[in-house]
């Protein structure tokens, strides 16, 4: 799918003054739109930014750069707002407040921005021509270094790309568009701040996020963050996805793995969800240790976090779209992706140290810099894989065993929607629906693309438990990583019988032996068939599944998809 790319007077639909006031910043007198060459020589002049000595791959004459953020050096989700939408306003006339302070404070920033030297790129968003975008970013000059991320991170607008783009099919919905202005402060909080704490009980949003979904902008105030212009690219072409394409969005990764069997490849793709404070959500982008790698296998991976599943496709066309051309993460996602040898392209709150030469190099130690990210050359052609033939969900569930498994479809549409998660921070299971904490889509509108999908697809689920599992005693016993990592390989090759646990109607567990081989006593601590032995264990899972149904009735989910749960409910009185 590809965009409108500019406006005109005579649009009735998609446009706001949002939008108009981001289109009037980008060509404003004082704002130009560099080379990548010229990009680059902004950047060096930021003050927040380290130039290293290394050497960016494939550009013998540009330095890794290493930006850094300040306060807020991960994704602020606390300051998103979104724009109510023409149809909530017309629905909810007490939204139209919202609206227009949130229009206000944008109007105001732009008469900030557009007094100040301002630069531009364009980028597209996948090389896919049944899903594509143009992206179009802003940001002040003196942080150009967000400017060269974005050109460094996405599809350049060069004539390859274009002829692809020109290809994509239309959609009637705009370019996305974002405007930075990192320096940004809201006023009401400096009033709060600076003592009128007295007369506002609630401390006002100190940055915003604002998004107006209606036309694909967003205006980014007090984001220093590039994974503030990512999340927004993800969250603007997911809500595009599933409202006018009928395209599912998932917050996860993609993963094809390739075994070789009698001389024949053998593919199977993974598609793999995991929240955020979940520490092993990048699990989906590794293929295996390197103790467990086969000789005869190949992995192939999506590129980033942002993805979305095409399930009208036909033919040999690829379903899993990626977003962007390179690969940006944590640390660790990008070490799992890649193991200890990557091209570092650009990073982000990273430490840097000279060597014994007095040449600077960046280090990428996850305990040296916990909220450091980093972008690297993404060496595979092929970004985008094939429909899955399993969905995999990534849950800290202390009552679920390491490996399960669900073949029923309307069970497989109800758990995606009620996909409960232990949060690290609190420790408390919440229901994330698709795994998504970026949603800005109505969940009616989820549960009829994911219905459409999961019944084109018939994929099976995958649940993979990544924290401790309470069994039969009240001794928790710990998942380890191999246990998950090899999961992946023993499905592909088929070596994995299920049975059906008696427990739960509708979940298989791995029969014995099966996990054998990487942890001797596996059948014996997460021993399914002994927990009925357990009361605790038993209320924990009943509140569990009760949660499940209590929110599928709140969305006016139907019998359907309750169903299910029921008759696991009525197994645990």
């Amino acid at each position: 799918m590809s965009t409108i790319d500019s406006l005109k007077n005579e649009m009735k639909k998609n446009i706001s003054e949002i939008q108009a006031l981001a289109v009037t910043l980008m060509n404003s007198p004082a704002n130009s739109e560099p080379e990548l060459s010229e990009l680059y020589s902004l950047a060096l002049q930021q003050p927040s930014v380290v130039v290293s000595d290394e050497k960016v791959k494939g550009k013998s004459d540009e330095n890794i750069l290493v930006s850094f953020t300040g306060e807020d050096v991960l994704t602020a989700n606390w300051a998103v707002r979104t724009v109510p939408s023409s149809d909530e306003v017309c629905c909810s006339p007490e939204l139209k407040e919202e609206k227009e302070y949130l229009t206000d404070v944008v109007r105001e920033a732009s008469y900030e921005l557009m007094q100040r030297e301002m630069v531009t790129q364009q980028a597209y968003l996948s090389d896919n021509t049944e899903f594509n975008f143009l992206l179009k970013i802003t940001v002040p000059s003196h942080y150009a270094k967000m400017a060269y991320d974005f050109a460094l991170h996405y599809y350049p607008c060069d004539e390859k790309n274009e002829k692809a783009y020109s290809k994509s099919k239309k959609i009637d919905m705009p370019a996305i568009r974002i405007v930075c202005f990192p320096d940004w402060v809201n006023e009401e909080w400096l009033y709060w701040k600076s003592g009128g704490k007295e007369c506002c009980e609630i401390e006002p949003p100190r940055i915003m996020m604002i998004y107006d979904t209606d036309t694909n902008t967003a205006f980014l105030l007090g984001a220093k963050s590039f994974s503030e212009v990512r999340k927004a690219v993800k969250v603007l072409a997911w809500n595009t996805a599933i409202n006018c394409c009928d395209a599912l969005p998932v917050n996860g990764v993609a993963k094809t793995l390739r075994i070789l069997k009698n001389s024949k490849p053998l593919d199977t793709t993974y598609l793999t969800l995991g929240v955020d404070c979940c520490e092993r959500s990048f699990f989906g982008l590794n293929a295996h240790s390197d103790k467990l790698k086969g000789k005869n296998e190949a992995a192939f991976l999506s590129g980033n976090s942002g993805v979305v599943l095409l399930s009208n496709i036909q033919g040999r066309k690829k379903a899993t779209v990626s977003f962007a051309d390179t690969f940006a993460g944590s640390v660790n996602s990008v070490k799992s992706a890649f193991g200890s040898k990557f091209d570092l392209l650009s990073a982000e709150n990273l430490p840097v140290e000279k060597n014994e030469k007095g040449n600077k190099f960046v280090l990428t130690n996850d305990i040296l810099g916990p909220a450091g990210t980093l972008m690297t050359a993404f060496e595979q052609e092929e970004k985008d894989l094939s429909l899955p033939e399993y969905f995999v969900f990534l849950t800290k569930d202390e009552t679920m065993p390491p490996v399960s498994m669900v073949k029923d479809l309307p069970m497989i549409v109800s758990l995606w929607l009620s996909y409960s998660h232990e949060c690290d921070c609190c420790g408390d299971m919440k229901i994330i629906p698709g795994a998504n904490p970026y949603a800005v889509w109505d969940i009616n509108k989820e549960l009829e693309v994911l219905d459409k999908a999961v019944k084109k697809i018939k994929p099976k689920l995958l649940i993979f438990n990544t924290g401790c599992f309470i069994g039969a005693g009240s001794k928790k016993t710990e998942v380890s990583n191999d246990i998950i990592l090899s999961a992946y390989h023993k499905v592909a090759k088929g070596e994995v019988k299920w049975k059906e646990w008696k427990l739960v109607p509708g979940f298989f567990v791995p029969d014995k032996n099966v996990f054998k081989n990487i942890r001797k006593d596996y059948d014996t601590v997460f021993d399914v068939s002994k927990v009925e032995e357990n009361d605790l264990y038993l209320d924990i899972m009943r509140d569990n599944f009760e949660s499940k149904v209590e929110y599928l009735r709140s969305i006016g989910a139907s019998n359907e998809y309750i169903a299910p749960f029921y008759r696991i409910l009525s197994k645990l009185i």
